[in-house]
């Protein structure tokens, strides 16, 4: 139980509440301390796994470090993953929230950062000529609806949560979701969003050769 505890608290940490404790009045002209930062951790009251004595899934220890860490794992083999996550006071109304309204929005933020990244680490000397291409790419995904993601596993625990004083505040419950696509699927059409941002770029011999060499690597770093 502690462990699960711990793999919540450090993944998917709740706001931290901030303190303020009384303190003698600062001179003027001087800059107030900072307000002390004390946040109590939730418990777990119960969790997905709790009625069938079963611990939490592998692939939250992995989630710590990130998607790419649950890619590696035998069960998501050959796909790309997003892991989302919604508090609320229901259980079905947060599961709902996350599988509805979150997943997509996600799912999009996600390959855009990873597409960002991928240009940022790519080994193209004249990196500099295809700024606005690159741009323009990143933008293009992050507005984009991608097809084929699905639901691979998902855990919930419901967690009792505290004030900054320690005493008991409110009962949430915590949603995990890992979404999957084949990564087929999700190559075919993070293209069609790259080869759309390159057909709408002035072109140059120089500019051309750069796109062309980013995009011929472009899914190593991916």
């Amino acid at each position: 139980m502690k462990k699960i505890l711990g793999v919540l608290v450090v993944l998917l940490t709740l706001a931290v509440v901030i303190g303020c404790a009384s303190k003698p009045a600062t001179p003027s002209g001087v800059t107030p301390p900072a307000p002390t930062v004390k946040a109590y951790p939730p418990q777990i009251i119960e969790h997905k796994g709790t009625a069938f004595g079963r611990d939490y899934p592998k692939w939250m220890d992995a989630a710590l470090d990130g998607p790419k860490a649950v890619e590696k794992l035998p069960d998501f083999a050959n796909k790309y993953i997003v892991v989302v996550q919604q508090d609320g006071a229901d259980l079905s109304g947060a599961q709902l929230a996350a599988s509805k309204l979150d997943a997509q929005t996600t799912i999009s933020a996600l390959i855009s950062t990873r597409v960002k990244d991928t240009f940022a680490g790519a080994q193209v000397g004249d990196k500099d000529k295809i700024e606005t291409y690159m741009e323009r790419a990143v933008k293009s995904v992050s507005e984009a609806t991608f097809s084929g993601f699905a639901m691979e596993s998902d855990w919930w625990a419901k967690l009792q949560t505290f004030t900054s004083d320690g005493k008991p505040d409110k009962q949430v419950y915590r949603v995990i979701q890992v979404w999957g696509i084949d990564k087929d699927t999700l190559k075919k059409q993070v293209e069609k969003q790259l080869a759309g941002a390159a057909a709408a770029e002035p072109k140059t011999e120089a500019k051309q050769k750069a796109m062309d060499l980013v995009q011929q690597s472009f899914f190593d770093g991916f």
